[in-house]
């Protein structure tokens, strides 16, 4: 009796385990995505959504989301006792050269030739 006690004890104590060390993702084996189904993902997720323009065009009708250029950005004047240190550290506005066609976009909410913020 004590034989076969023992081999349940065993028997039981090796299944236990192996269901606590076999993760449960494992056990549900779902299909990888397709490239194209991650391409079209990625491509939603792309830019930004347009704002809801209701009653933001000064009861101007029709009021709709549009995407403008947005302006450059203009860093503020150097005193000439800083020019030494901004000479010292990288100036960020050396890098626009680089990156000079990046035309940032910003939305703009418009009825005929007005502008409103959203």
């Amino acid at each position: 009796m004590s034989s076969l006690s023992h081999a349940v004890l065993l028997a039981t104590s090796l299944l236990l385990s192996l269901l606590i060390l076999i993760p449960v993702s494992c056990l549900d084996k779902s299909p990888l995505p397709s490239p194209e189904g991650m391409l079209l993902e990625q491509k939603i997720r792309l830019g930004s959504t347009p704002p809801s323009c209701h009653n933001r065009c000064n009861e101007c009708n029709p009021c709709t989301a549009v995407q403008l250029p947005t302006l450059p950005f203009q860093p503020n004047p150097v005193s000439p006792s800083r020019v030494r240190e901004a000479h010292q550290m990288d100036d960020p506005s050396s890098y626009s050269n680089q990156y000079s066609n990046y035309k940032p976009l910003g939305w703009k909410c418009s009825c005929g030739d007005h502008l409103y913020s959203p």
